[in-house]
C-alpha cells in the first residue's frame, strides 16, 4: 500500500508540472531521488538534475496544464498514479496520466507521462465544417485572420482581414474594400497565406493557395451579403472586389479536430 509520503511526493511533482511554479519546484526537489528517471513519450529526463528542470518553470505545454484539472494521487496496482483531464485544446494534449515508482527511501525513482491526445486528425480533400465554422466566426470570435500576399513590386504584405469565409470546400472568399492593394496584387502574384490562430484554445489554422477576382456580379453580391454585417457596413459594394482562394493546402488544429487538407 502507497504510504502517505509517497502519495505527497507524487502531489508535489504534479503541482510543479502542472502549474510552472517555482516555488513548487522547490518543495518537490526533496522528493526526487538522485537517479530518477522520467519517460515522457520518446523522451528521456535522466537523473535528478534534468527530472527537476523538466518541471520547473513554463514549458510549451505548461498553459494547457495549468488548466487542466488533476486529481489527488491514488494507488493502482502497486504504483501511485495521477489522471489529469485538461480543457479541450487544439495542440495539446486531453489527457495525462503520470505513474510514478518509488525507491526505499520513498523518493520518485520513476515517472511514465503519457499525454494522450484526444483531437482526430481529418485528412481530407474538402474543408471540414469545424475548419468552415472555426473561419466564418473568426471575426466575432475577435480573432479575424491574418492574409499574406506579395505586392507589385515584390514586397510581402500582411494585413487582417474580417470577411474571410469559406468559400465551397475547397477555397475561401475574401470581400476586399478596394480594388487597390490586395485584389490589385493577385493580379501579378495570385500566391496567397492565411493564418488563423485562437490563443486560449491553442488553435492554429494554416491556408495556402491561389487567389483570383471574380467578376460574375450575381457571385460578387453573394459574397459581398455573406461577408459580416461591420463590413457590408464600410460601403465598400461600389469600391470593392470579390477575391476567391483557390485552396492547396490546410492544416491545423482546434479542439473540434485536426486538419491536414489537400486538393
Amino acid at each position: 500500500m502507497a504510504t502517505q509520503e509517497r502519495l505527497a511526493a507524487a502531489a508535489a511533482y504534479t503541482k510543479a508540472l502542472a502549474t510552472g511554479d517555482r516555488g513548487a519546484a522547490d518543495d518537490a526537489a526533496s522528493h526526487l531521488a538522485q537517479d530518477i528517471v522520467v519517460q515522457v513519450g520518446n523522451r528521456t529526463f535522466d537523473g535528478y538534475d534534468e527530472a527537476l528542470e523538466h518541471i520547473t518553470g513554463i514549458w510549451p505545454l505548461t498553459p494547457v496544464y495549468r488548466k487542466g484539472n488533476w486529481p489527488d494521487p491514488v494507488e493502482e496496482n502497486g504504483s501511485v498514479v495521477v489522471r489529469g483531464t485538461m480543457q479541450p485544446v487544439g495542440a495539446g494534449p486531453s489527457k495525462v496520466n503520470l505513474t510514478f515508482a518509488f525507491n526505499d527511501a520513498d523518493k520518485i525513482s520513476r515517472v511514465d507521462q503519457e499525454n494522450v491526445v484526444g483531437t482526430e486528425l481529418f485528412e481530407v480533400s474538402e474543408l471540414p465544417d469545424f475548419v468552415c465554422e472555426a473561419v466564418n466566426n473568426a471575426l466575432f470570435n475577435d480573432t479575424p485572420l491574418s492574409v499574406s500576399y506579395v505586392d507589385a513590386d515584390g514586397k510581402p504584405k500582411l494585413s487582417l482581414r474580417g470577411s474571410v469565409r469559406a468559400y465551397g470546400g475547397q477555397a475561401l472568399s475574401i470581400w476586399a474594400r478596394k480594388e487597390s492593394g490586395l485584389a490589385d496584387a493577385i493580379k501579378t502574384n495570385p500566391n496567397m497565406s492565411l493564418l488563423y490562430r485562437d490563443n486560449p484554445t491553442r488553435s492554429t489554422l494554416i491556408f495556402t493557395g491561389k487567389a483570383r477576382i471574380e467578376e460574375d456580379d450575381e457571385e460578387r453580391k453573394r459574397i459581398f451579403d455573406e461577408t459580416p454585417e461591420v463590413e457590408r457596413n464600410h460601403e465598400s459594394w461600389t469600391t470593392g472586389a470579390a477575391v476567391i482562394i483557390e485552396l492547396d493546402t490546410a492544416d491545423g488544429a482546434t479542439p473540434s479536430g485536426r486538419v491536414r487538407f489537400r486538393r
